[in-house]
């Protein structure tokens, strides 16, 4: 639970418009500095993972999902409009972990032919169960999986979604959770 409270701690310093400084650490600075180099090290590993791209923007957003989140697919639906007018670049990066059916709509979203469209069917009908069914994964699907899980699983977090990326002066910046829209258009000023 702390370690949430300082990523929302550190979130609430670049949302307040203070933005992020050596002054936002200052509260927390070993905890903000172990959060800072987990951050670093996800995003230098992010390679390791397969995600589903969507937008056409040089401002990218990593985060983590399973296709039965509630909080997911309300970032989901809070970044429409950020997406639609091509000002961030999302990279979701699918997870089986919150349900028994997780695993399997993970994998239908990336082992499907078009994997961005599997992802919008499972999205566009979330709230009648998930629109996407369950798939068995080849064996690349389910070692994409794994390297998406084990990624996530650094973070201690064993929750979603989680956003990752660079601010405009390179730090590598992780938010735990699905801020409210206000606050992602706030967000996105930072994203590099």
């Amino acid at each position: 639970m702390r370690n949430l409270f300082l990523g929302l701690t550190l979130a609430g310093a670049l949302i307040s418009g203070t933005g992020w400084s050596q002054s936002a650490l200052a509260a927390e600075s070993n905890q903000a500095q172990a959060m800072q180099h987990l951050a670093e090290s996800m995003l230098r590993d992010i390679d390791r993972t397969t995600w589903v791209s969507e937008g056409k923007s040089d401002h990218v957003i990593y985060i983590f999902f399973d296709p039965n989140c509630p909080f997911c697919h309300r970032l989901y639906e809070n970044m429409r409009d950020q997406v639609k007018q091509n000002k961030v670049q999302l990279r979701w990066i699918p997870v089986g972990i919150l349900a028994t059916t997780s695993p399997g709509k993970a994998a239908a979203i990336l082992g499907a032919k078009d994997p961005l469209q599997a992802f919008y069917q499972n999205e566009d009908h979330y709230d009648k169960g998930g629109g996407i069914e369950e798939d068995i994964p080849s064996p690349a699907v389910e070692d994409s999986l794994k390297a998406n899980t084990a990624l996530l699983a650094r973070t201690g977090f064993g929750a979603v979604p989680l956003m990752l990326f660079r601010t405009k002066d390179g730090t590598a910046f992780l938010i735990q959770g699905a801020p409210p829209k206000d606050k992602l258009v706030k967000i996105l000023e930072y994203v590099k």
